[in-house]
């Protein structure tokens, strides 16, 4: 599996062939968070952007983030 890690959160990766991109979904939490990029840098801008707003959204709500 090709993975990807960003603040203890770790995301799947895996090519879109039709839309020739890479999809992403962080694995090991209760929530669902995806994203996708057309390179390895989009996709880990999109990641770091993804998490960074689930960490923010669960502290405007009052909920522990859990990293996997």
């Amino acid at each position: 599996m090709n993975k990807m890690i960003y603040k203890g959160y770790t995301a799947q990766m895996e090519f879109d062939t039709d839309d020739k991109i890479i999809v992403g979904r962080v694995i090991d939490i209760n929530d669902i968070i995806t994203f996708h990029g057309a390179s390895i840098v989009e996709f880990e801008t999109a990641m770091q952007t993804a998490v960074d707003g689930y960490l923010f959204a669960c502290e405007q709500l009052g909920q522990a983030a859990h990293a996997g």
